[in-house]
């Protein structure tokens, strides 16, 4: 799971575990959710070069210009955006490889993790479309195996999280059922299926092998064949697959690990362990083409597309979460965390729009740049802005290790000046907070955690580096000082 950004001073009050979860609420009817009918959708742009920067009007520009500037907060990936059916933005920030020399662009290939849901749950319904499945159906009804006192759980109730299986049922891994569903299921479910909402991965690693059973054909080959294919979607596949020709594939920086390729397992294998749940590789135009598939019949029927959108508790449908602002703008999003990747998708369909977002570095601001590019693209003003870079030659300055009395390290990248507190010592000894460092016109330096801006005073030494640092975590609270580690 990925590491918790708390703010500094709630870290150093607490250094505590997240919250619980919040508890489930009763789903609205169906009705009262529904979004006024979308106009007949225009086709998709089709490029010559998916890989090019497009800017369509000043609208257009300013989402191109805005993602770009987020680069200064860690932003490295894709966006794509698009409104009444016509794409106006798509660019690429940062580079695709370790040694920042292949930039990203819209055609580069990013793993999406949990947005694969999406896939997952169409899959199941193009089943149901052609008479194989029945999403009422009976898990036990398709997997072998299923113990007595899981009996109730259906597809639906996979498919919605509400099977009352725990989400710390994880363990298992492989492509043996009989071997992995003893571990899933152990326990049986908490509650009676249907009345809470858990989020449960894999819960969608049985809807994979449901799909598999139900076509004849394994997970990754009927998602080929029912849904990327039909849908036009050029360049998605899945970890494991071979590089296609000529293609950018991204390697994903992490905060939490060593660095991987799109195209490579994040957990060994793509099992259990990880099917069904994420392991689609994808770019934003592709992501693009789904939308587009998703607005007619391409791919899903009018009653499967609308039982795909149909929310159940916790604002949760089948692999999308629908949820509607103050405004009245119906949003279908989900996103995906993985390691060396983030991912978030959201569609508007009153508006025939969607935002696309795609990441190679797991501790990038993406809900922050998804959201300020929905505020672009509807004529709002974004409520967050990236950070100003630092200066190179303070960046230079500052950049290095160092450590309190409490063992705590602060990490300074050089040239990025992106900053990191580990709070135990170590990545793996407690929580890390990740930011990055700007300087105002005067010269004060604060740190942007992607919610705050906390100001950091240091000393020069001898040679003319930062020996010190200090950082302010409260106005009731002292500053935290650090010292400069000796050089490795």
């Amino acid at each position: 799971m990925p590491a918790r950004t708390a703010t500094l001073a709630l870290l150093l009050l607490t250094l505590t575990a997240a919250p619980a979860a919040p508890t489930a609420a009763a789903s609205e009817p169906a009705s009262a959710r529904t979004p006024a009918p979308t106009p007949a959708p225009a086709p998709a742009p089709a490029p010559t070069d998916d890989s090019a920067t497009l800017a369509i009007g000043e609208q257009g520009q300013a989402i191109v210009t805005f993602a770009r500037s987020a680069a200064a907060a860690g932003f490295s990936g894709a966006v794509l955006a698009a409104k009444d059916g016509q794409v106006i933005a798509a660019t690429g920030v940062g580079f695709a490889d370790a040694s920042g020399t292949v930039p990203n662009t819209p055609a580069t290939l990013f793993e999406i993790a949990s947005l694969s849901k999406q896939f997952t749950a169409a899959a199941i319904l193009r089943l149901q479309q052609d008479g194989k499945l029945n999403i009422d159906d009976p898990i036990a009804k398709h997997l072998p195996g299923v113990p007595e006192d899981c009996s109730s759980i259906t597809i639906a109730h996979l498919l919605h999280h509400t099977s009352g299986i725990p989400g710390g049922n994880s363990q298992g891994a492989g492509s043996d059922l009989a071997a992995v569903l003893p571990l899933f299921l152990k326990g049986g479910p908490r509650h009676t299926p249907g009345t809470r909402f858990g989020y449960w991965n894999q819960g969608y690693a049985l809807l994979a092998e449901i799909i598999t059973r139900a076509s004849g054909q394994d997970y990754p080959a009927y998602s080929t064949h029912a849904l990327f294919t039909p849908a036009g979607l050029r360049h998605t596949l899945f970890t494991g697959d071979a590089a296609p020709a000529g293609a950018v594939v991204a390697i994903g920086r992490s905060a939490r690990g060593p660095s991987r390729s799109a195209l490579d397992h994040p957990y060994g294998a793509y099992g259990f362990q990880y099917r069904g749940m994420g392991g689609v590789v994808t770019t934003v135009w592709d992501l693009y083409r789904w939308d587009r598939a998703l607005t007619g019949s391409t791919v899903l029927n009018d009653a499967q597309r609308q039982r795909l959108f149909t929310p159940g508790l916790s604002e949760y449908a089948l692999g999308w979460r629908i949820t509607t602002n103050p405004t009245g703008r119906t949003t279908q999003s989900h996103g995906g965390a993985v390691r060396g990747f983030l991912a978030e998708m959201r569609r508007f369909p009153q508006h025939n729009a969607c935002v696309i977002v795609l990441a190679n570095a797991d501790d990038a601001p993406v809900q922050q740049v998804a959201a300020s590019i929905e505020s672009l693209l509807f004529g709002e003003k974004p409520t967050w802005a990236p950070p100003v870079p630092l200066p190179a030659d303070l960046a230079a300055t500052l950049a290095g290790e160092y450590r309190n009395a409490q063992g705590r390290v602060v990490i300074i990248e050089p040239g990025a000046a992106r900053i990191r507190i580990l709070w135990g010592g170590s990545p793996s000894a407690g929580p890390v907070t990740r930011g990055t460092l700007s300087a105002d016109a005067q010269g004060a330096v604060t740190m942007f955690d992607g919610q705050d801006r906390i100001p950091l005073t240091f000393t020069k030494g001898p040679d003319g580096r930062a020996a010190t640092l200090s950082i302010s975590v409260g106005p009731n609270a002292p500053p935290m000082t650090f010292t400069r580690t000796p050089a490795k």
